[in-house]
C-alpha cells in the first residue's frame, strides 16, 4: 500500500484506484472467510495505514467501513455481513457466487398471518408507574363566544401583553381620578411572601416564549428471538459453522413518538444495533460479571423526553422502523408508554445566588410563601410575577384540599422515603424528626422544627368510624371536660408533620402538609393548577396499597 501511495501522480489516478480497490477487495474476502482472529491485528493496520495514506478517496472510504465493521461487530456476525451486497470493485473472484453471495429475495409474505410487533418488540418503562393512569381530565371551554364544534381551551399564562379587546363605538367618557386596583396595605409578612415568589418566579422558564423545563422517561427497548425468527422466516438469523442458529439482530432502530397530550414535540430515538433475547432468557442465571454485557447486548436504553405544556397524565404511541440482518425493513406499531401524574414531579427550582448550605432554608422558605398564596383568601392572588426572559407573567390562583389516611406511621414513612424523599422540605416532631433521621433517607432538608396545631382550625374533620352509626350523644356537665379531653387526645396528631413541595412543569405547584398520628395521618393539600387535584386522590392511595 505504500508502494501504491508513491507511484501515484496524475497519470496513474486510475491505475491506483484500480490497485486500491483490490487490496480493500482481498481485505473483504479476509474478513468473510477467515478461520482465526489472529489475522484480525494485521488487517487492521493495512487498512488504518490505507485509510491516513492512500490518495483516492473512494478506496479510503471503503477502508473505513471495513475498520468499522471489524471493529464494532462479533467475528461471526462479521462473517455473514461481509456476504451481503454487490461485488467489491476491481475483485473477480474465480468462482462466480461462491466469495461474494447475493441474497435471493424473500417471497413475500401475507401480512394477515404475521403476528403483530408489540407482541414480541417491546418498549418498557425501567420504573413503573405507581398509578396506572388510564385516564386524563380534559376542560372543555366554557365561554359564551361562539366557537367551532369540539374547541378545547388549555389553562394558559397570563401574557404580559393580553390582547386588547374590542371597544364599542360611541362616546368616550373619561373620569378623573379614577384607578383600576384599589390601594392595599400589606404588613410586613405579606411583603416578604412577594419577594420571595418575585425572586423564585424568575428562575422557571417562560415555555410560550422560549423553551419550558423538560421531563425525562427511562425506558428498555428490546425484543424476542424466537417469535422474531417465526414472523420473519429463518433467514433472518445467522448460522453458525457448527450448524447452530445464532441471535437474530436489528440494525438502524428509529423509534417515533406521537401524542395527543401536549407534551410539545417529542424527538425520536434511535438504536444502532441490538440482538434478540434468547430464548428462556428471564430465566437464565446470569453472572454478575457478565450482567452489564447482557444488558448492552439484548436491552437498549431509550430516554424520551416531554416538554409538558400542563402537568397532565396521558399516552405515548411509538412505532418503529428497523432493518433486518437480510436488508428488510421492517416498521410498524408498539404499545404506546403511560405517563402518569408523577412524571410531572420535579424539584423547584434555585436562584444561582443561593448558597449550598442556604439551600434547605430556601427550600422551607419558598414553601410557606407558596402554602401562603395558594391559599383560597390570600392577598397575592392578584399579584403577577415576571417569569424568566421577562417577556411572561405569571399568577397563582391556588386552591385546597384535604385528604384523611387511616395508616400507620411505619406505612406513611416508608411510603414517603420510598416515592417523596426529593420532594420533602422539612420535618417537625420530635419524635418523627427522630425515626427520619434514624432511617438516613432524607437528607439536606429542615429538622426539628416546632409543629403547633394551629394550622388544623378550620380544616378540622370530625372523626368517624364506619363500624359505628354517626350520632349526637348527651352527656351531663360534670362529663364535658372529660369529653373535652378525651377528644383533643383522640384528634391531635402528636408525632409531627412532613412538608412537601413538587414542581409541576411548566409552572405549577403541588404542596402536602402530612400531619402524623398514631393512627392516621392528615394530608392537606394546596396546588395552584386544580385540574391536578383529580389526580392526587388516587396518588395517595397507591402510595399505602
Amino acid at each position: 500500500m505504500i508502494s501504491l501511495s508513491k507511484k501515484h501522480g496524475p497519470d496513474t489516478e486510475l491505475k491506483s484506484w484500480s490497485q486500491g480497490s483490490k487490496v480493500v477487495g482481498i481485505c473483504r474476502v479476509m474478513l468473510k472467510h477467515h478461520h482465526s482472529s489472529h489475522i484480525f491485528l494485521p488487517l487492521s493496520h493495512l487498512l488504518v495505514l490505507t485509510i491516513e495514506s492512500f490518495p483516492d478517496l473512494e478506496v479510503r472510504d471503503h477502508a473505513r467501513i471495513c475498520l468499522r465493521m471489524l471493529s464494532c461487530v462479533p467475528g461471526k456476525k462479521l462473517r455473514h455481513l461481509m456476504g451481503i451486497g454487490e461485488q467489491p470493485s476491481g475483485v473477480t473472484p474465480s468462482h462466480p457466487g461462491s466469495l461474494f453471495d447475493i441474497p435471493t429475495p424473500r417471497p413475500a409474505q401475507d401480512l394477515k398471518s404475521m403476528p403483530d410487533l408489540a407482541s414480541y418488540i417491546h418498549l418498557e418503562r425501567v420504573v413503573p408507574l405507581v398509578v396506572k393512569q388510564s385516564w386524563a381530565l380534559t376542560l372543555p371551554n366554557f365561554s359564551i363566544q361562539s366557537r367551532a364544534s369540539g374547541y378545547i381551551l388549555s389553562i394558559q399564562d397570563v401574557s404580559s401583553n393580553p390582547p386588547e379587546q374590542e371597544k364599542p363605538p360611541g362616546p368616550t367618557i373619561e373620569r378623573i381620578g379614577y384607578t383600576q386596583e384599589a390601594l392595599r396595605v400589606m404588613d410586613s409578612k405579606g411583603a416578604e411572601t412577594l419577594q420571595i415568589l418575585r425572586r423564585y418566579f424568575t428562575c422557571i422558564p417562560d415555555y410560550l416564549h422560549s423553551s419550558g423545563l423538560k421531563i425525562r422517561i427511562h425506558c428498555t427497548f428490546r425484543f424476542e428471538s424466537e417469535p422474531f425468527n417465526r414472523a420473519w422466516g429463518a433467514d433472518s438469523s445467522v448460522s453458525c459453522s457448527d450448524g447452530a442458529e445464532e441471535l437474530p439482530a436489528l440494525y438502524a432502530v428509529t423509534i417515533t413518538f406521537s401524542s395527543s397530550t401536549q407534551f410539545g414535540k417529542i424527538p425520536s430515538c434511535h438504536v444502532p444495533f441490538i440482538l434478540g433475547e434468547p430464548p428462556g432468557s428471564g430465566m437464565d442465571i446470569v453472572p454478575l460479571d457478565n450482567q452489564n454485557r447482557e444488558e448492552s447486548s439484548y436491552r437498549a436504553s431509550v430516554v424520551i423526553e416531554l416538554e409538558p405544556r400542563e402537568p397532565s397524565p396521558g399516552l405515548i404511541d411509538v412505532s418503529i422502523a428497523a432493518n433486518t440482518e437480510n436488508c428488510q425493513v421492517i416498521s410498524g406499531s408498539l404499545q404506546p408508554i403511560t405517563v402518569g401524574i408523577e412524571d410531572m414531579f420535579l424539584k423547584a427550582s434555585i436562584p444561582h445566588d443561593t448558597p449550598e448550605q442556604g439551600v434547605a432554608t430556601y427550600y422551607q422558605d419558598l414553601f410557606h410563601a407558596l402554602w401562603e398564596a395558594c391559599n383560597s383568601s390570600s392577598s397575592t392572588g392578584r399579584e403577577t410575577f415576571p417569569l424568566s426572559g421577562g417577556k411572561g407573567l405569571a399568577a397563582i390562583n391556588g386552591t385546597r384540599s384535604v385528604k384523611l389516611m387511616e395508616i400507620t406511621p411505619k406505612v406513611l414513612i416508608g411510603a414517603v422515603e420510598r416515592y417523596l424523599a426529593p420532594f420533602v422540605v422539612s420535618v417537625a416532631g420530635d419524635s418523627l424528626v427522630t425515626i427520619l433521621k434514624g432511617n438516613g433517607v432524607l437528607k439536606d432538608i429542615v429538622w426539628g422544627e416546632s409543629f403547633s396545631d394551629a394550622t388544623v382550625g378550620a380544616d378540622a374533620l370530625v372523626p368517624y368510624s364506619p363500624d359505628s352509626n354517626l350520632q349526637l350523644q348527651l352527656i351531663d356537665d360534670d362529663e364535658i371536660g372529660v369529653g373535652a379531653e378525651r377528644y383533643d387526645h383522640q384528634s391531635k396528631r402528636d408525632m409531627g408533620a412532613v412538608r412537601v413541595m413538587i414542581f409541576l412543569p411548566p409552572r405549577y405547584h403541588l404542596l402536602f402538609l402530612m400531619e402524623v398520628g398514631c393512627t392516621s395521618t392528615l394530608v392537606r393539600i394546596r396546588t395552584d393548577h386544580w385540574p391536578c387535584l383529580a389526580y392526587v386522590d388516587e396518588y395517595l392511595e397507591a402510595l399505602i396499597s
